[in-house]
């Protein structure tokens, strides 16, 4: 009697935490990424974490419960129904936990004056989408949770990526996730059920493929939401916004700069061809200045299918960074630059300086709307090349 009474009070003081964590008032900035079966989750979930950072803002990534568990040898179709159930209910746990330790962290972090995100991968109503109703109500109950509170008030915003197998049926794959098992008609069933298990959250945000031409738009529509949901940057990103880039000239690195900015090391290295369609695989590490801690991640920019460039990211481990960069391609130098993000005219940029090859050269890249001009930095000299091959990187790093 005593040990229940234990895991009872337990249970609650971690219902108690998550909502204190996560209250009104909380420091701390809270997205939850999710979507159907290949959605693109991954690859945003990088570029986010890129651009918080390049902002200044401490990021924590909490990786995806359920393929954590999943890739530990569970195999879903081999539990018996009570095993399910079991299966389900400690991942919802397990969940609350990770998030947890996270948003205790972020907490922290905030406290000492740094603006701080945490980003999850997939939140935790998305396992109410793969079990009958009756049973994931039932689990909340033997939880002590409350399904409203859940879904409305632990995460400041969520964007739902809707499955390439609805509406992008070409793009569907199953080749990069050993977890992912979903013919299209059930990628299709699965992706309605999540997206309707956080129907009524205040701030929720479906990015389909349909009003899309390509994943790059995709992405950007993502990264819009995020922004407008939080509203941190302010009506000007509510446009349609696309990356591009700039040659600037007649800059001197060593000049005091006109804005505050945050500096960085940055490496990128083109990897020897490691997949069977030809993709530039790249990886990138970048670490700030007077900092020992550094993030990396891997691009792989796959051959155009139906007339669109598709790229997909992931975050690589230190290890995992040292071992690829044994296989670079020989054919291309290293990148080595080092890079000013700021913000100017409510809009954020990346000034890159290369050191190698080409070295003085300089160019900037920013989200924004192709129309737009006004929102430039006008001490900078700059003519777009936004379109110009010669000054992609895997040009630039050809030897």
């Amino acid at each position: 009697m005593e040990h229940t009474e234990t895991i009872e009070r337990d249970e609650k003081q971690e219902t108690n935490l998550y909502r204190n964590l996560t209250n009104e008032n909380t420091p701390f900035k809270v997205i939850c990424l999710t979507g159907g079966p290949c959605a693109g989750k991954t690859s945003c979930l990088t570029i986010l974490s890129d651009l918080f950072e390049n902002l200044g803002w401490k990021v924590f990534r909490v990786p995806e419960t359920a393929a954590t568990l999943l890739g530990g040898g569970v195999i879903f179709s081999e539990l018996s129904k009570t095993m399910a159930y079991s299966f389900q209910k400690d991942l919802i746990t397990v969940m609350l936990s990770m998030e947890n330790t996270y948003m205790n962290l972020a907490r922290l972090s905030a406290q000492n004056g740094r603006k701080t995100i945490v980003i999850c991968d997939r939140g935790v109503m998305d396992p109410s989408a793969y079990i009958p109703r009756d049973e994931w109500l039932q689990s909340l109950r033997e939880l002590n949770l409350n399904e409203s509170d859940l879904r409305d008030n632990r995460y400041d915003a969520v964007v739902h990526l809707v499955t390439a197998a609805k509406g992008a049926s070409q793009f569907y794959s199953l080749d990069n996730n050993d977890t992912r098992t979903e013919g299209l008609e059930l990628a299709i069933e699965l992706d309605d059920k999540v997206k309707n298990a956080w129907n009524g959250h205040a701030a929720f945000t479906v990015i389909d493929n349909e009003s899309v031409k390509n994943f790059n738009q995709k992405c950007d529509k993502v990264v819009q939401a995020v922004i407008n949901r939080l509203g941190l940057i302010g009506e000007e990103t509510k446009k349609t916004i696309f990356k591009r880039k700039f040659l600037v000239k007649n800059f001197n690195w060593d000049d005091k700069f006109k804005v505050p900015c945050r500096e960085f090391h940055v490496e990128h290295v083109y990897l020897a061809q490691l997949s069977q369609d030809g993709a530039q695989v790249r990886i990138r590490k970048r670490q700030e200045f007077n900092s020992k801690g550094s993030h990396s991640n891997l691009t792989m920019r796959h051959p155009r299918i139906d007339g669109q460039r598709v790229e997909t990211r992931r975050n690589l481990l230190p290890r995992e960074y040292d071992y690829l960069k044994a296989n670079m391609d020989p054919t291309r130098y290293p990148i080595q630059k080092k890079r000013r993000c700021f913000l100017f005219n409510e809009n954020y940029y990346q000034l890159d300086y290369f050191i190698k090859p080409k070295d003085g050269l300089v160019l900037l890249e920013a989200y924004l709307d192709f129309k737009d001009k006004v929102g430039l930095p006008d001490w900078l000299e700059l003519t777009e090349v936004t379109d110009d091959k010669n000054y992609s990187m895997y040009e630039l790093a050809k030897k």
